[in-house]
């Protein structure tokens, strides 16, 4: 909680002093090591050597580009529009948001029901599902980040007060 609140803080701070490209790409990439860490983490570690920070960087792209699209969205309607048209944005983040935790979900679930292991809800089996799952995050967030490259190459600065 206290990282998304200075996440958001930050976020509002640069919007109109850095580019929209850079704040995606930078936050996507570090997010993208969320999962990975979380994949490649050994159960027997302590919190604080691994999962301690795939906790910290997990929010980052998130937050970010929740922000700056509420910002777009504020910018690019009619003012008589804008409640309706941040609802609907609203709507679909989440809508999105749901999608890929049940994706994740049923990755998880099918790798574990596809391991060798006679109890399928032994700790053994269970951890190769999850695993699956942090590759599949991490595989959709490193796509992420090439769709930013992509399709915010020539988005600049927003929030900047126009009179």
């Amino acid at each position: 909680m206290l990282i998304g609140a200075i996440l958001n803080l930050t976020t509002g701070f640069l919007i109109d002093r850095v580019s929209v490209f850079w704040l995606a790409i930078v936050s996507t990439s570090l997010t993208a090591g969320a999962p990975l860490i979380m994949a490649l983490i050994d159960p027997h570690w302590i919190y604080w050597k691994g999962a301690f920070f795939a906790q910290i960087l997990a929010p980052l792209s998130g937050d970010v580009l929740f922000t700056v699209g509420l910002i777009v969205v504020s910018e690019v309607f009619p003012e008589r529009t804008q409640a309706l048209a941040g609802a609907v944005y609203n709507t679909v983040a989440y809508f999105g948001m749901s999608l890929g935790l049940n994706s994740m979900q049923v990755v998880s679930l099918l790798v574990t029901k596809g391991t060798s292991y006679r109890d399928k809800s032994s700790p053994a089996a269970l951890l190769q599902g999850y695993q699956a799952s942090f590759w599949a995050m991490f595989a959709m967030t490193v796509f992420c980040s090439l769709l930013c490259v992509v399709g915010l190459r020539k988005v600049g600065k927003v929030g900047l007060k126009r009179d």
